[in-house]
């Protein structure tokens, strides 16, 4: 994801790849601890796979962002990780986009790259759950990158719909994509808790759309700020 928060100035450690600062908080270490210790025998390989395809996500939006002059920063929390980055100029909608859609695109495709080299068909679950490196391969990569890409704030999806919104309407474009995030998010929900196929996923949709509602909710303006919101990819 990406945020337009100050730069990061906590995490352990700071480790530097390809010229980006990344820094791993408490919070992604905790997470990875809650993985493992969950179900220690395949734990430990879903927390590397987390690991290894948050940072191609995030790399792919680090990498988008330097193509159009930023120097941008990288993070791992809890649950997910982000990407800030200052433009040197006024960035148009569809250029956010482009840096929006690239980690979980980068994330999806190389996912699908190493299911190929281990000759699994990602379309086939079955097969897929064969084998503990390909299901948390497919979890970790193509079904997470996908899951993001879904059009519903703060998610990447969101920002590349924003983006396209604003191209056509750029004094209203933030409101209509602002109402149709959360209108999706509801009707997502009403979806996942509906179909006992799919009801696994409600409670990531009711989370969906509690992040619709966080930034109205009466906080103090002090939380408000860092509170992930419609304009997290804003330069």
């Amino acid at each position: 994801m990406l945020s337009r928060d100050p730069p990061y100035t906590e995490g352990v450690p700071t480790l530097r790849l390809f010229g980006f600062p990344v820094r791993v908080k408490v919070g992604f270490v905790i997470f990875l601890a809650v993985v493992i210790a969950w179900r220690p025998s395949v734990g430990w390989q879903f927390a590397l796979a987390v690991t290894v395809f948050s940072l191609i996500h995030e790399l792919g939006h680090a990498f988008a962002a330097r193509r159009l002059g930023a120097s941008p920063e990288i993070a791992l929390d809890f649950l997910a990780g982000s990407t800030r980055y200052t433009p040197p100029r006024a960035l148009t909608p569809l250029e956010r986009a482009s840096v929006a859609v690239a980690g979980p695109a980068i994330e999806v495709v190389l996912g699908l790259l190493v299911l190929a080299a281990m000759r699994v068909n990602p379309l086939d679950v079955p097969q897929v759950f064969d084998s503990t490196p390909a299901a948390v391969t497919w979890i970790a990569g193509p079904v997470f990158g996908l899951l993001n890409l879904l059009p519903v704030f703060p998610l990447d999806g969101g920002h590349v719909l924003a983006g396209v919104v604003e191209t056509f309407a750029p004094r209203t474009g933030a409101i209509i994509a602002t109402a149709l995030s959360a209108s999706i998010s509801v009707v997502l929900l009403a979806l996942t808790v509906s179909s006992p196929d799919v009801r696994w996923l409600a409670p990531f949709a009711g989370l969906l759309v509690l992040l619709q509602l966080w930034p109205f909710l009466p906080l103090p303006s002090r939380h408000r700020e860092r509170v992930p919101g419609l304009y997290l990819q804003r330069d």
